[in-house]
């Protein structure tokens, strides 16, 4: 049981940075972004939220960048 006025932390900021990191790399568009709208809303994450946005915004842009260029067929192009 813990003492009035003690506060139990059962998570550790900066492992929530780097799994939010981790997310924005691995798939960019979905996931990385819905994670840096929620540290986005979170005060004490905010910073991190602008961090893990940014990566996905441009890794995003890189992976169709990627992927434009080595379709034979491009699905991007009219």
């Amino acid at each position: 049981m813990i003492p009035p006025g003690n506060k139990l932390v059962v998570f550790s900021k900066k492992k929530w940075i780097w799994l939010g990191v981790l997310i924005a790399v691995f798939n960019p568009v979905f996931a990385g972004l819905i994670v840096g709208a929620v540290y986005l809303s979170e005060p004490e994450l905010r910073r991190a939220g602008k961090v893990i946005s940014a990566i996905a915004i441009l890794w995003g842009a890189v992976l169709f960048y990627l992927v434009k260029q080595n379709m034979s067929i491009n699905p991007f192009g009219l």
